[in-house]
């Protein structure tokens, strides 16, 4: 059943998350054993399929986990607006293209850590086996509803979670929900939200060995983290955070594997992308 109902920072390690470079779906094979998970033959089945197409089958099937791209797209405010116009069209010009300009971190999108850190590795330096990851999801709707958005998780919080629902596994992507994924494209998407305390990731680094966070909302902080101390330690640690997601109903709490390649822009502090899930069961 996939519905979950339910820095200043220590001295930075630069650990990779350790997975290296493969091809093609043999990446994918390779980097879920790697990353930890139950084994590639788990998740992945490979079969011919119609109109000369190859079929990837998950156990637990696939599912997108952006928001759609378009003018209305959240944008951390100060930040260039989205426009999207057509430079040509199928009737006048004989085929369809559209003119875009949008900040790379508008609305599902991936930060490198070239993004907060000076002299740290934009999405050309990466490793495409750093796109892939085991999924591990943090629900917190209903601590919200008991006391509010305001908090930030902690250490202990996670390992108490880790208690109920089974321990984070190594090279992990954890992702803290909030459900306010809901209120995307409006203002109260920069409402008050929950994030990762600054010494929660630097713990899940040291301890757990993990790739990267991510939330939906548009960053992994809490909103009273002026600082942004969760993406600063994510990225002092030259790891990942992907804000912005949803459809996280869809995901599992552990037992998924994430795969999202941002595009290789030269110099990039991130880019958009466009998530998918490979579920377990």
């Amino acid at each position: 059943m996939k519905r979950q109902d339910e820095a200043k920072t220590g001295s930075a390690r630069g650990k990779r998350i350790g997975l290296k470079s493969a091809v093609g779906l043999g990446l994918a094979f390779s980097m879920v054993s790697a990353a930890g998970a139950a084994g590639a033959s788990h998740y992945f089945r490979v079969r011919g399929g119609g109109q000369g197409r190859a079929v990837v089958a998950c156990n637990g099937g696939v599912s997108q986990l952006s928001h759609v791209l378009n003018e209305d797209a959240s944008i951390f405010p100060g930040d260039p607006e989205t426009t999207i116009e057509l430079f040509a069209t199928i009737a006048d010009d004989g085929y369809l293209v559209e003119d875009l300009s949008l900040a790379t971190h508008t609305g599902t999108h991936f930060d490198a850590p070239g993004h907060f850190i000076e002299g740290g590795r934009t999405v050309d330096q990466m490793d495409a086996s750093e796109f892939i990851w085991p999924g591990y999801i943090i629900d917190v709707r209903d601590r919200m509803e008991e006391e509010g958005p305001n908090f930030q998780l902690t250490k202990q919080d996670i390992k108490e979670y880790e208690w109920e629902n089974g321990k984070i596994k190594k090279g992990s992507m954890v992702i803290i929900r909030t459900g306010l994924d809901e209120a995307y494209g409006t203002e109260g998407y920069f409402a008050d939200a929950p994030g990762f305390s600054g010494d929660a990731v630097q713990w899940l680094v040291d301890r757990r060995n993990v790739g990267g966070i991510g939330s939906d909302t548009f960053g992994p902080d809490a909103t009273e983290d002026e600082d942004f101390l969760a993406t600063y330690t994510i990225l002092l640690n030259d790891r990942v955070a992907m804000p912005g997601l949803t459809n996280l109903d869809s995901m599992n709490v552990k037992g998924d594997v994430i795969i999202a390649s941002p595009i290789r822009l030269e110099n990039g502090s991130g880019y958009q992308v466009n998530p998918i899930a490979c579920h377990g069961r």
